[in-house]
């Protein structure tokens, strides 16, 4: 169906729409076509990877109006395709895959911090606690009298010494000028000693349910600020410029076409959207968007009911995904909510519940009647349960028949939990990538929840659908990590093979990131695999994926990506000679 600014919106609603209709939005999507004639490009000689029900392996497509018109077994199956205007693509012999999703990000607020230049603090770019300092050092030195210091992406465990960055570190660097470094998980930051000062912590601060201030056995403070605390800083900053909106969102959409991504589902707060909004009003949208603003409370679930738009709002280029909530924390932080016993190490550190029960129950009531697919962040067992008896009764009460809630992570998913959700068919937003780049964060949950942390396999098995997703920046936004992360299972710190009976097949890894990817976004009639009428998003790799070693995955380079039949990156020229092309 298609949206129009019609009938049964408030004045938010249809002052939105308008927005959205100037900005293209509301395009209607044009029907298959179905005569093969004047095709606006074949691809010929190519080895075409279809990812069909059927997993058909084809030679040649032909494309037209953004649409594929039909696939061949051999170049002369689709001459009749052609006219005086066909462009025509010789592979010869180089395999294409269709276009890869990305069903979690946090794309737009990663290539903000890009844009507004916040110091990089991640790995591999920092490797200590003492180059994380030095870089503040410097930046402090140039910066004005009042303004803050933000860094990001750091993580405890990849550092030298192993442990958090506290207050004590920084102050010597930064005695007048405020700073926060915002862990790699997002879920916890540490505050230089003006920073807590200004963001009203004090030594006799108290936790709140939702929220964590670190203090070390003598009672003082840290710097280490989790969860909802982090929320005390918020009022020092103002949202970024519409250009800077307009840049991370055109950047966002070259970082992900470079690594063959054409769709993403990007998480953000509702104010990104005008970044985007831009960035496609002015052609520099390269890729499709499905944009799921964030909700942390029933009084924002209310807010963005009485908006009058939902799920599935817009065009084929950007629209309204899911909405999401969180459930509980993260694992770097330690927060996630889990049954008894706690976190190694810490016994009664058994996590955080961002909402109570009723609450949840409500807002996500109040967003699923408006006609939102819901999608909730619940990593420890004890979150992803707490969620499932929410979403039960929410589908219960309303009669959904197909709503295709979201568990985003589901962490620890264990034998009973999979139950669950292939009773309610509740879809799973994983991450492959997890496994090696974060896996040691599993590591301080002990062997029994390693064993079901981010299975795959078992979900097959169980019927249960995966999509995947990097979280970047949690993880890079490159798809390749993932698939063959979910291929292999090694943890980057210790080479450790977690839970290897979830490993799974490069097809099976694959179909995260296309057919799963496109059947989550409630798109798998126009994406995830190459047919006759489907979109044609495609990409061009170097390598066959399906014959190479597996160790390979990881550095399968693309040659080109196609959005609609259009080309919107292609890899510069390379003097070294091309690996493994399909013979």
């Amino acid at each position: 169906m298609v949206a129009t600014c019609d009938g049964g919106l408030t004045q938010v609603g249809k002052a939105l729409c308008s927005i959205l209709s100037a900005a293209n939005l509301l395009v209607p999507v044009a029907a298959a076509a179905t005569v093969c004639s004047d095709a606006d490009l074949i691809v010929k000689n190519g080895h075409i990877i279809t990812m069909d029900s059927e997993r058909r392996m084809v030679a040649t497509m032909a494309v037209r109006d953004g649409r594929i018109l039909a696939l061949g077994a051999n170049d002369e199956d689709l001459a009749r395709c052609a006219s005086s205007r066909t462009q025509v693509l010789d592979l010869h012999g180089k395999t294409i895959l269709p276009g890869l999703i990305d069903i979690h990000t946090h794309a737009f607020q990663w290539t903000k911090n890009i844009v507004m230049g916040f110091i990089d603090a991640g790995y591999p770019n920092m490797k200590s606690i003492r180059q994380v300092v030095d870089a503040v050092h410097e930046r402090a030195a140039k910066t004005n009298p009042g303004d803050w210091v933000i860094g990001v992406n750091w993580d405890d465990d990849k550092l030298e010494e192993h442990r958090y960055i506290n207050r004590h570190d920084l102050d010597p660097v930064s005695p007048e000028t405020p700073v926060l470094l915002v862990h790699e998980s997002g879920h916890f930051l540490v505050a230089n000693s003006v920073a807590l000062k200004l963001g009203g912590f004090e030594k006799d601060t108290p936790n709140s349910p939702s929220g964590v201030i670190e203090r070390d056995p003598s009672g003082e403070l840290t710097g280490i600020v989790k969860e909802n605390a982090m929320f005390a800083f918020m009022k020092f900053f103002l949202n970024p410029s519409p250009e800077v909106s307009e840049a991370a969102a055109k950047l966002a959409s070259e970082k992900a076409a470079e690594v063959g991504l054409t769709t993403i589902h990007d998480i953000e707060p509702l104010d990104a959207l005008r970044g985007y909004q831009d960035a496609l009003a002015k052609g520099n949208l390269r890729i499709r968007v499905q944009f799921a603003p964030i909700i942390s409370s029933v009084a924002e679930a209310e807010k963005l009911s009485a908006m009058a738009v939902h799920t599935g709002f817009g065009n084929e280029y950007l629209k309204f995904g899911a909405v999401k909530m969180l459930a509980d924390g993260g694992m770097g932080a330690r927060t996630i909510a889990i049954y008894p016993p706690g976190v190694t190490g810490e016994p009664d550190n058994i996590g955080v519940l961002n909402w109570k029960p009723e609450e949840m129950l409500q807002a996500q009531t109040i967003m699923a009647k408006a006609g939102w697919q819901l999608e909730t962040h619940a990593i420890g067992n004890r979150a992803i349960d707490e969620t499932l008896d929410s979403y039960a009764a929410v589908m219960q009460k309303l009669g959904l028949k197909d709503p295709r809630f979201r568990i985003v992570h589901c962490g620890i998913s264990t034998p009973a939990i999979q139950k669950r959700l292939k009773e309610l068919h509740v879809l799973v937003d994983g991450n492959p990538p997890f496994v090696y780049w974060i896996g040691s964060w599993f590591l301080k949950y002990g062997p029994e929840r390693v064993r079901w942390s981010y299975p795959a396999k078992s979900y097959i098995e169980n019927g249960i659908i995966e999509g995947a997703g990097s979280d970047v920046f949690v993880t890079p936004i490159n798809p390749w990590w993932g698939i063959w992360s979910a291929v292999v299972r090694r943890e980057m710190q210790s080479g450790q093979i977690l839970a290897p009976e979830e490993r799974i097949t490069v097809e099976q890894a694959l179909t995260l990131y296309t057919r799963n990817g496109a059947y989550v976004g409630f798109e798998e009639h126009e994406k995830g695999s190459l047919e006759s009428g489907k979109f044609a998003d495609f990409i061009v790799i170097d390598r066959d994926v399906l014959r190479i070693p597996v160790e390979e995955l990881k550095d399968v380079q693309v040659l080109r990506t196609y959005v609609a039949g259009k080309l919107v990156y292609e890899k510069p020229a390379d003097p070294r000679p091309e690996k493994n092309s399909h013979d």
